[in-house]
């Protein structure tokens, strides 16, 4: 049983975090935004974001890169408060497209 657990993920999926992907990000802004399971795109701001793992900056996230995330609830509604990254998202630092 837990074997299955662990072939479902294929990074580290024994985190309580959800995963999602980072879909867009607007640096001018400070904002960007994560395609959450059920297709829906959260927004966080980098101001207000905590970041776990490998990228140490909002600034390091890239487009594409599967994160695990946590929401909170603002006045604005709901946004990601916290963002883990793994180092199975990011290869390298050279782009591989």
């Amino acid at each position: 049983m837990s074997q299955s657990d662990e072939e479902l993920g294929g990074r580290e999926n024994a985190d309580l975090f959800h995963h999602g992907v980072v879909t867009k990000l607007f640096p001018s802004n400070n904002l960007g935004l994560i395609r959450v399971q059920n297709g829906r795109e959260v927004p966080f701001s980098f101001d207000l974001v905590i970041l776990v793992g490998e990228v140490k900056r909002p600034s390091d996230l890239r487009e594409g890169q599967e994160v695990g995330y946590d929401v909170g609830w603002t006045s604005n509604g709901l946004r990601v408060t916290k963002i883990k990254t793994y180092p199975h998202s990011s290869p390298g630092q050279s782009e591989s497209s």
